[in-house]
């Protein structure tokens, strides 16, 4: 089971769970992330919704490189359905949805953070409400490094959460940035021991449900409502440019180095 979904009162609790993979998002955990965010939706007894890894020391080891890479990148075609839909649902309709990039949720979301958080999976916590970590936790957008650019919000989100030269260098080096260091740019909430996460994350999350649910979720729906009138046109420019890169020579060539572990060769060509 690559999600584990748990409803505990008014509190629903969403768990990335893919051992072997690292929790790397490829589209059949996309597509299963979609449909619980949708449940979460229409279930009018949830009020708040924590998004965790099940796994030890790992949050996200980001974008599969194995299926939903080569899929994006144009390297092959689609295989089956969930591979079709995230080619069809990467304008935002789908994908971004699943990865809270688009104001689609309408209940608040905390993501509980530990271990490395990396490119796809650093991009769907910047789409939550509340972010808490452990101090174990590492951040890093790896696009750069890899040839290819970020389209699941990074470009827009982050410089937004804690300015335009912090974005740029994290998005720029592709460096791994700790807990600490996010905390004091004004990413993240609270940083907390490992073992102290989730109870930290549940503090805030039945803090939220005990308050009135209209009261949330219209705080909630009016901070997405302006942050998407703002931000709307800006994710619709990051495919654009984005995908486009996608599919170039550099990131084929930056996938390839990744996977024999040597250092990319890029041409610098489409």
């Amino acid at each position: 089971m690559s999600l584990i979904y748990e409803k505990d009162g008014h509190i629903a609790k969403v768990g990335l769970n893919r051992p072997k993979q690292l929790n790397a998002l490829d589209p059949g955990i996309l597509l299963d992330l979609y449909k619980t965010w949708q449940d979460i939706n229409n279930d009018s007894n949830i009020r708040v919704a924590i998004l965790y890894s099940a796994l030890p020391n790992i949050f996200c080891a980001g974008m599969d490189l194995k299926t939903a890479i080569p899929v994006l990148t144009g390297e092959r075609k689609p295989e089956n359905e969930a591979e079709e839909w995230i080619i069809s649902g990467w304008d935002g309709s789908g994908v971004g949805e699943a990865m809270l990039k688009i104001s689609f949720v309408n209940k608040p979301v905390i993501a509980a953070i530990h271990g490395y958080c990396l490119t796809g999976g650093f991009e769907m916590v910047m789409g939550a409400d509340l972010r808490v970590a452990s101090t174990d936790a590492v951040f890093q957008m790896r696009e750069a490094s890899l040839g290819i650019m970020p389209t699941g919000g990074g470009n827009i989100f982050l410089p937004r959460h804690i300015g335009t030269c912090r974005a740029l260098e994290i998005l720029l080096t592709a460096g791994n940035f700790d807990a600490q260091t996010m905390y004091e740019w004004g990413f993240l909430n609270r940083v907390v021991p490992k073992d102290k996460l989730m109870e930290t994350a549940l503090e805030l999350a039945e803090k939220i449900a005990n308050n009135g649910p209209l009261s949330t979720q219209g705080i909630i729906r009016l901070n997405r409502e302006l942050r998407m009138k703002e931000l709307k046109e800006a994710f619709i420019r990051e495919v654009e440019i984005g995908m486009p890169i996608f599919s170039s020579e550099d990131a084929r060539e930056g996938v390839k180095a990744h996977k024999e572990k040597r250092k990319p060769n890029f041409p610098g060509k489409y």
